[in-house]
């Protein structure tokens, strides 16, 4: 997780110059039980916690101030907060028992910089920065293939699935950055037989396929496939990630994936609003 929070923000804000003094950052605190509401003075662009024992959740789809952190116990990490005019907004954030204050009115102030339009910050903290991990916005091999990784190390947040024949297709993970959506899969296989994989295939559906005339399928191409496999073996389970356009479902949308068996029968098909 740390390897992915270092990728995604020097993937978000581009080349990073430093001043010279650096600025001591507030702490914020949450646990499990209650939501800490951060509100900040403008729309929230993206937020990156450091540590899967946190999660900044905001609204995605949406631009709002309103952001909202939660903990297990663990080890502290940071919080980096892109607002919508380009102001940054860094914390430490570290788990508590009990909480002081569970509404946070964060002020202008409070910025440790700002981003360019060119997409480079201008910031007072002091950031280590390994030049092999600075991305722009062609999303080159080495970022598509250290982003994944990280994300298969990443806790399980979803457990869509279908299962037929002793085969099971499930999403596990999902994350959302830029104008990608980095989706987490898993292939299990107890049928007894080995699964020689074919292709799978992701699209957003519309109405029912039975009935043509309402039926719509636009295919999303992934833009980089890691790990994937030929084949699952009996007894195997296979995880591996797609790096697909970012996409939103309407009403009546669905997310279809169609997971095929080389020179065999057997077919999996997940159609399931997300």
């Amino acid at each position: 997780m740390r390897r992915l929070f270092l990728i995604l923000l020097l993937a978000t804000l581009g080349n990073i110059s430093s001043a010279q003094e650096p600025q001591q950052l507030d702490t914020l605190y949450a646990n499990e039980k209650m939501n800490l509401a951060i509100f900040f003075p403008t729309n929230i662009r993206q937020g990156i916690v450091g540590a899967n024992n946190f999660v900044f959740s905001y609204n995605r789809e949406r631009a709002q101030p309103l952001g909202l952190l939660k903990a297990t116990k663990g080890n502290q990490s940071n919080l980096l907060v892109v607002t919508t005019d380009g102001k940054v907004y860094s914390y430490v954030i570290k788990y508590a028992d009990s909480l002081k204050e569970m509404n946070r009115f964060v002020s202008f102030s409070e910025s440790i910089g700002h981003v360019h339009q060119r997409e480079s910050l201008v910031i007072r903290d002091t950031i280590q920065m390994d030049s092999n991990m600075v991305v722009h916005k062609q999303y080159p091999k080495a970022f598509l293939v250290k982003s994944s990784e990280a994300m298969l190390e990443q806790p399980e947040r979803k457990n869509i699935f279908k299962r037929k024949e002793g085969v099971s297709l499930a999403i596990k993970n999902m994350v959302y950055f830029e104008d990608l959506v980095f989706m987490q899969f898993e292939i299990k296989n107890e049928s007894g037989i080995d699964f020689d994989i074919d292709y799978l295939k992701v699209a957003m559906v519309i109405g029912n396929e039975k009935r043509r005339a309402s039926y719509q399928s636009v295919p999303l191409k992934p833009q980089y496939v890691y790990k994937m496999p030929e084949k699952t073996r009996h007894a195997e389970t296979s995880r591996f990630v797609y790096v697909l356009p970012k996409f939103t479902l309407g009403d009546n949308e669905k997310l279809e994936l169609r997971l095929k068996e080389l020179k065999g029968n057997r077919e999996l098909i997940l159609r399931r609003r997300l």
